[in-house]
């Protein structure tokens, strides 16, 4: 078990989160992460602690496939058609399609987190300089924010994303949108997603670098889309970033599979409510949810007669 304890510091105090350890009839403490300057602790950040610290927020336990083989197949028979028809077209239409597909993609994630710009305001204003009436700036920097943040991921997806790869991500997403002092940085204070718990900001350097480690292996022991997906669900319960991190994980979707040669494809925001409870069944170690529900998104936009 692990309690918070106050240590008293040239005059001023801090805290400290430990554990007890039983050796034998004897039972000792041992630190496990500084917290901060003395303050109350809420329950549901404590909470998040705790979970943390028994690893109950780390769901790829092993590398498994979910999804049958027949499924990868159909994803992958889309994605070979839908690349080929890009591939049929000029280069003025193929960028028409590229602009039509952000469109939708950049307005379905950012009306995921809140903002009311259609796919038809978005394509407006980032393609055609045409900024639409009642908007608020937010919304505005939302939009060009993560087409900034994908023209990063289009330039370097041929590796595997790393920490430096997702803080820059974040720090483009968020730029004008959060505070500059957070910006590209792990979270350092709690967050949830809904009423769900996420890690600890005590335990996000290691969660994230596992996360890494994770994804080279699975390649070579899980299908391409077994990877996207189930890292794309760690990736939210982790929930790194203070803000944004919906945005980013979609984009580590995108990057994953491209990685792949694999086509991208965009969360729609009219399911939601069908998106956050797969991550929820996700986060009690149910992970054919979430890859079941991107199978569905996958092949519904990259779908052809």
């Amino acid at each position: 078990m692990v309690s918070i304890v106050t240590k008293r510091i040239k005059g001023k105090e801090y805290l400290y989160l430990v554990a007890s350890v039983r050796h034998g009839d004897k039972v000792t403490q041992k630190t496990v992460g500084y917290i901060g300057r003395k303050r109350p602790v809420p329950k549901d950040e404590f909470r998040c602690m705790e979970i943390s610290y028994k690893e109950e927020d780390w769901v790829l336990h092993g590398f498994n496939d979910e999804l049958s083989y027949q499924d990868h197949q159909r994803m992958r028979a889309a994605s070979k058609q839908h690349k080929a028809y890009l591939a049929s077209l000029d280069q003025v239409s193929r960028e028409k399609q590229r602009e039509r597909f952000l469109s939708e993609f950049i307005a379905n994630s950012n009306a995921i987190e809140g903002s009311t710009m259609t796919a038809n305001d978005t394509f407006n204003y980032l393609f055609n300089d045409l900024a639409p009436d009642g908007k608020s700036r937010k919304e505005l920097f939302m939009a060009s924010n993560l087409l900034d943040a994908w023209n990063y991921v289009e330039k370097n997806h041929s590796r595997l994303p790393s920490k430096d790869d997702l803080c820059e991500l974040h720090r483009r997403v968020n730029k004008g949108v959060e505070s500059d002092a957070t910006l590209g940085s792990y979270k350092k204070v709690q967050n949830y997603v809904g009423d769900m718990y996420t890690t600890s900001h005590l335990f996000t350097e290691e969660r994230m670098a596992r996360l890494f480690k994770w994804i080279k292996t699975a390649y070579k022991e899980i299908d391409d889309f077994e990877v996207a997906f189930q890292s794309h669900a760690q990736f939210e319960l982790i929930h790194p970033f203070v803000d944004g991190n919906g945005r980013v994980g979609r984009l580590l979707i995108n990057w994953l599979l491209m990685n792949r040669s694999l086509m991208y494809f965009a969360i729609r925001s009219k399911r939601r409510s069908d998106y956050l409870s797969a991550l929820k069944n996700a986060q009690k170690g149910k992970m054919e949810a979430i890859c079941g529900f991107c199978l569905e998104e996958y092949l519904a936009q990259n779908k052809f007669m």
